[in-house]
């Protein structure tokens, strides 16, 4: 992906942030084949799956929540997870999947990009 893809990542990020009632506003973005697929939030809301993974109060992680609302026919497709993060003040913060994302997203996705204080790294696996 090149810098002015990514870019448009956080253009399309950022307003879903706004609306992001938490002071860590992660989003998801999921590519297949250079278009966007499916975008998720990290929210309060509880989730089976979520209790599952182990998360903290079983609320849903971005990656989580984006991986959910992808059609069933991508699901084994080549798909690239970017993970965008902004903190209450609009400023790029670490959006690296955590622990408990990690395993799953390892195994789902062909590459995983985040964004950083500085701008976006990639995951080399």
């Amino acid at each position: 992906m090149t810098e002015t893809t990514l870019d448009s990542f956080l253009d399309i990020a950022y307003p879903i942030c706004l609306d992001i009632p938490r002071q860590k506003k992660h989003v998801s973005i999921i590519v297949h084949k250079h278009k966007i697929v499916s975008v998720g939030v990290n929210k309060f809301k509880t989730h089976p799956k979520a209790k599952e993974i182990g998360y903290l109060y079983e609320e849903m992680h971005s990656e989580l929540d984006a991986f959910q609302k992808i059609e069933k026919r991508l699901i084994g497709k080549k798909l690239h997870l970017i993970n965008i993060r902004f903190n209450q003040f609009g400023k790029m913060r670490m959006a690296r999947p955590c622990e408990l994302c990690m395993p799953w997203c390892l195994k789902v996705f062909h590459s995983i990009r985040f964004t950083t204080n500085e701008g976006f790294e990639q995951l080399d696996y």
